[in-house]
């Protein structure tokens, strides 16, 4: 029931090649053998089941695009494509989510207010983050009349707001320079203002765009990652302006958005996919540090170990993305692949400690590669339950006879149609074929 049966999907499974040649050829009276009539039948008959599993809105949606859909076959990967929403008790969950996480920030907008403004007293202080907290949750049920938020808008308004007040605070800090004990009302000031700005921002994008889910989580992906990647590559090359790190933080993050735009115009990835590419991701992040933790615990070491862990989670989502490409996981099939890396990574840590060494290598090393080869089986294994299979008749001997009487008939209104058209010989269909393997 995990599979999504989707219109756009069964129009991709009757655009496969080999369907469309072998349906031309048997309309046009030649003879199949075998081996290929039994393709049809069981390909036709995949056809007709995954048909009958659409909803009657997806049968509505297909007999509505099918047309536009083969008049630009090159625009096909590029279709948004429909993904389970996150139901819980009969409650879209996503709402509920929503407003703890607008109470949360409001707390923590109120409390910078607090700092900004100076306020000393206790009970003032302290009142302040929660009446902006109890304000923050009220407004959106207020103002959210159907009660509705997508995982687009939540996504993307918690990204909004995480990230913006990392961005603002970088903006703070290009502007005050190195004077932040003097101009940190200032820094905390725009941080604060980014983070609503952007986080009303996300928000309004994931509701009035028509992304998937799994573009949205590659917007937030890049956009977390590449930011920290450029912080690594300044440290690795010794800067000590800290405006230069200002500057590479705001520069490595609309860059990394930019990277996730044209991730997802090369493939459309689904949330399934984008969970599990963040999954190795981490992983290869994590064997970084421990090569950095192994190398420091023996010696000094360099700036130049800051590229380490960074090059392993940027090198890791760009394996995931080929290993991924086409794989159409589901939202539990990425979770699960998580889950699995984590337990073959805790396995590998218990092996480590069971064997025990006083070298730390064996504790980065052996859960990196047990938690990788349990995500590999389990990626693979979805991968393959998710491609479609097509039956292949085995030769059980060198002969393949086909008799097919019904082609007597055809030959005979063949004839008659051949009659009409002067000039033309007609072409018979034969009634027996016989093949020989050798």
């Amino acid at each position: 029931m995990a599979q999504q049966y989707t219109a756009f999907d069964y129009w991709k499974m009757e655009q496969d090649p080999l369907y469309i040649v072998l349906k031309q050829r048997q309309n046009a009276g030649d003879s199949l053998i075998l081996e290929e009539q039994s393709f049809l039948v069981d390909y036709k008959t995949k056809l007709d089941e995954y048909f009958g599993k659409l909803s009657d809105n997806e049968k509505s949606q297909y007999y509505k695009n099918r047309a536009t859909w083969s008049e630009k076959p090159g625009e096909v990967n590029k279709i948004a494509v429909q993904q389970e929403a996150e139901v819980f008790a009969g409650e879209k969950s996503t709402y509920s989510k929503y407003l703890i996480s607008s109470g949360i920030f409001g707390f923590i907008y109120g409390s910078a207010a607090v700092a900004i403004f100076g306020v000393e007293e206790g009970g003032v202080a302290a009142g302040i983050p929660l009446l902006a907290a109890g304000a923050s949750t009220l407004i959106p049920i207020l103002t959210i009349k159907d009660k509705k938020v997508t995982y687009n808008s939540l996504t993307l308004s918690l990204h909004g707001k995480a990230m913006g007040f990392l961005h603002g605070a970088a903006l703070g800090l290009l502007i005050s320079g190195e004077n932040l004990d003097e101009n940190e009302k200032l820094l905390l000031g725009v941080a604060t203002l980014s983070s609503i700005g952007l986080g009303r921002l996300g928000y309004t994008l994931g509701r009035d765009k028509p992304w998937s889910q799994g573009r949205v989580a590659l917007y937030t992906h890049y956009g977390t990652l590449m930011p920290f990647e450029g912080l690594a590559l300044d440290a690795a090359f010794k800067i000590e302006d800290p405006r230069l790190y200002a500057v590479t933080f705001l520069a490595f993050g609309a860059g990394g958005y930019l990277i996730a735009d044209r991730v997802a115009q090369w493939n459309d990835f689904t949330l399934g996919d984008i969970t599990s590419t963040q999954t190795l991701s981490s992983l290869n992040a994590l064997l970084g540090f421990g090569i950095v933790t192994d190398i420091l615990a023996n010696s000094d070491g360099g700036p130049g170990l800051y590229l380490i862990p960074a090059a392993g989670a940027l090198g890791g989502t760009i394996a995931g993305h080929f290993w991924l490409k086409d794989a159409r996981l589901t939202n539990q099939q990425g979770r699960n692949t998580a889950l699995a890396a984590s337990a073959g990574a805790a396995i590998g840590l218990g092996i480590a400690a069971i064997f025990g060494t006083e070298s730390i290598t064996p504790y980065y090393l052996v859960p990196y590669i047990t938690g990788l080869s349990t995500y590999a089986i389990i990626v693979e294994k979805y991968k393959k339950n998710n491609r479609l299979t097509f039956y292949k008749p085995e030769k059980d001997n060198r002969w393949e006879v086909n008799l097919m009487p019904q082609n007597i008939l055809l030959n005979k209104e063949i004839v008659r149609v051949a009659n009409t058209l002067p000039g033309r010989q007609p072409v018979f269909l034969p009634a027996i074929t016989a093949t020989l393997h050798f």
